[in-house]
């Protein structure tokens, strides 16, 4: 009731509002492109002013904004081409495979999309083979580095050092330990390893080439030119920049998509949206610090990230949660400790997640406890076991003189010990401690998605492999939208607010100063941990 009574009050000036935007659009009229420069990076954390004005950098987007906006090009009808220039993009594999499908869809939908580049990777090409026309300028020059693997091995050069390292293992395909352990992978590891190396580059090659197999070969030359890429039919054409961001083109605005949006949803009386929020978890899995309780890029803290997922459940207003995974794994008690959190969530929202570049082992731990799992066909995930290493180093500290006396010692007391050997006591218990926590995983991964645990190591002893939906690992293969879309379907298709909750800028991340780079800033830690430059809440920041 009051919520209407607030809709009514601010009527007029909402009315006034939707004057002046359709006003903003008169003055469009009879234009038809529209044009954009891709992000160079983007944007992964929340800023406050302060900072922004501190860095000097300019303006930039998160991912889901462009994805939006690209979702808003394709669907606005008064935009007839799509004029896009790409910078040297530093952006992973599953976001250059995800705009290139929407890139697709803007062109199915009858629009032309045109592209201009002058330099990149396999990235920048998978973008440009998935445009309606693409030109270089004279200059250009591609590198191309196709999926593959040259893993180095330390076992015999440790050996040498007298450092010996053992490693107790969930399953033949956890191959993580064989670099410090072997000079070389076991059959299994490699055989598995290949497969996925294999499969990756068959999906690369199929979207570069679209289908036409006579063009593969031109991808395995390391370099690639502007007038090879012509006269292989991949590129429409060479030109300079201001040829083909001519003056004579009718450009719309910047914001137009979003202005014409808005005129478009706009309603006397709206209705209330469901509120979905994306929470992005990315990096190791740790407990992490427990007195300094803030989320940080690159990390997946249990002591940060639960307080997050408890203030998601307390939130009466959201409705559906859609986690955003990537992640290599971690800690295995911290990932059972943020698995129970994830399905604690569960009892009270909507619980997904989208996989993005590499959720494997502690990753697919956490992923193992949503609902429904969305993800990228790039992604590298699996690795379902456990695995341990632990170094011996008394060889190399008599190579030294060093010595070391085990006084007081009890059972078990040499595992934590880096100078004496294991017992035999010892090892077999490590391998039952493996196969415990081996066991923990199949069971949740089996609970989770529904998979019979008899069945489990099929798909498990760490083998890694690009998601499928035959094999249960993943219900439906796409992107961040379309992982959006299916949470909608789930709400019943009514209208949604979309909110990411982002990890904050703090003054412990690098800060560009004069070209530089000033790292831990430890003498202004304190100002941090007052909140005065980077306010760190429960409360939402990125609500749009």
């Amino acid at each position: 009731m009051f919520r209407i009574l607030f809709l009514i009050l601010f009527l007029p000036f909402r009315l006034l509002y939707q004057l002046y935007l359709r006003l903003s659009l008169v003055f469009q009229s009879g234009r038809e492109v529209y044009e954009l420069e891709f992000p160079a990076v983007f944007e992964d954390s929340y800023k406050s002013y302060l900072v922004k004005k501190f860095q000097g950098k300019e303006e930039t987007v998160t991912r889901l904004e462009l994805l939006i906006l690209l979702k808003l090009i394709q669907k606005n009808g008064k935009i007839k081409t799509f004029d896009i220039s790409l910078p040297p993009l530093e952006w992973t594999l599953s976001e250059f495979y995800e705009v290139r499908n929407q890139l697709i869809a803007i062109k199915e939908s009858g629009k032309k999309v045109r592209i201009f580049a002058k330099e990149g990777g396999v990235g920048t090409l998978l973008l440009l083979t998935a445009a309606s026309e693409s030109y270089l300028a004279p200059e250009s020059e591609f590198m191309v580095l196709l999926p593959s693997a040259e893993p180095m091995f330390f076992g015999k050069f440790l050996k040498t050092w007298g450092i010996e390292v053992q490693a107790f293992a969930s399953g033949p395909y956890k191959s993580f330990a064989e670099s410090f352990t072997r000079g070389e992978f076991s059959k299994e590891a490699k055989k598995n390893l290949e497969t996925l190396v294999l499969d990756l580059r068959k999906v690369i090659l199929d979207a570069l080439t679209n289908g036409k197999k006579s063009l593969e070969p031109i991808f395995y030359r390391p370099m690639l030119s502007a007038d090879e890429l012509l006269s292989a039919g991949i590129i429409q054409g060479i030109k300079k920049e201001t040829e083909f961001f001519s003056e004579d083109r009718k450009v719309f605005s910047g914001n137009y998509p979003s202005l014409h949006y808005k005129i478009k949803e706009f309603r006397i009386l709206p209705k209330r949206k469901a509120e979905v929020v994306i929470l992005p978890l990315e990096g190791g899995i740790s407990g992490g610090d427990f007195l300094h309780k803030h989320r940080e890029n690159g990390k997946i803290e249990a002591f940060s990230l639960i307080p997050n997922l408890k203030a998601l459940s307390e939130d009466k207003k959201i409705k559906a949660v859609i986690l955003e995974i990537s992640s290599p794994g971690g800690s295995a008690f911290y990932s059972e400790q943020i698995h129970q959190e994830i399905l604690e969530l569960k009892k009270t929202k909507i619980v997904t997640a989208y996989f993005k570049d590499t959720v494997a082992s502690g990753g697919y731990y956490l992923g193992s406890a949503v609902d429904h799992i969305t993800a990228s066909p790039v992604c590298i995930t699996g690795s379902i076991g456990a695995v341990s290493i632990r170094a011996n180093l008394q060889k190399l500290y008599k190579k030294f003189q060093l010595n070391k006396e085990a006084v007081g010692f009890y059972p078990f007391r040499d595992i934590h010990s880096e100078f004496q050997p294991l017992s035999k006591q010892s090892v077999q218990y490590l391998e039952s401690q493996i196969k415990k926590i081996e066991g923990l995983f199949y069971r949740r991964v089996a609970e989770g998605r529904k998979i019979p645990l008899e069945d489990i190591p099929k798909i498990g002893m760490g083998r890694v492999y690009l998601p499928t939906v035959e094999n249960r690992i993943v219900d439906s293969l796409g992107g961040l939208l379309d992982a959006v879309h299916e949470v909608k379907e789930r709400l019943g298709g009514k209208p949604i607010l979309l909110t990411e909750e982002l990890p904050a800028y703090n003054l412990r991340n690098k800060i560009p100063i004069l070209g530089g780079l000033i790292s831990e800033l430890k003498t202004l830690e304190s100002l941090n941990e007052i909140s005065l430059l980077s306010p760190i809440r429960l409360a939402w920041k990125n609500r749009r």
